[in-house]
């Protein structure tokens, strides 16, 4: 099972960077551009206090990592905020392959071998994938995952103290603002 679960990584990581010459190359010519234009506004706001989010070669790859992401998952798209949950990702499959803590010092990451550095990506592209398969729910049209979220809390409440359920439900205040 494990040999598997690896297997299907190196399948992922191997995919993801044939998408990379196949896709993200006419990301300008396609009908996704809207999507590029969106995720060019949020990466660079990411993360700002880490010097390694701002240098132009992790800015691009995190552009590839989620626009290759986006346009094969149509039903959610980008939106917001995944440019986040790819961040960590990134940091520690980079910490594999240096010495140093790449969150305080000023590393470079042009002075890492493109090899690694593509592997880096198509790690992080891997594990971001695998998160938001199992959330994807929260991001695509009337968020289903989110809306059953509420009802999984509202229920909860009920359950747990019924008086101040009602005293919600007599203030008028609807689950979904919390």
């Amino acid at each position: 099972r494990i040999a598997e679960g690896y297997d299907r990584a190196a399948a992922i990581a191997v995919e993801h960077l044939e998408s990379v010459s196949d896709t993200f190359d006419n990301k300008e010519e396609d009908i996704h551009k809207d999507t590029f234009r969106q995720i060019a506004i949020d990466v660079p706001r990411m993360s700002p206090l880490v010097g390694l989010f701002q240098q132009k070669l992790v800015q691009e790859m995190v552009e590839r990592i989620l626009y290759i992401w986006a346009i094969r998952h149509p039903a959610s798209g980008y939106v917001q905020g995944i440019n986040d949950l790819v961040t960590p990702f990134l940091m520690v499959f980079l910490q594999d392959f240096v010495s140093v803590d790449v969150t305080r010092v000023s590393f470079q990451f042009s002075d890492l071998d493109a090899s690694l550095r593509e592997e880096v990506e198509a790690d992080a592209f891997w594990c971001m994938t695998k998160v938001l398969d199992g959330i994807q729910d929260n991001y695509t049209f009337a968020q289903p995952g989110i809306q059953m979220k509420i009802r999984q809390l509202e229920e909860l409440q009920k359950r747990v103290d019924l008086t101040l359920h009602n005293h919600i439900v007599a203030k008028d205040v609807q689950y979904l603002q919390f």
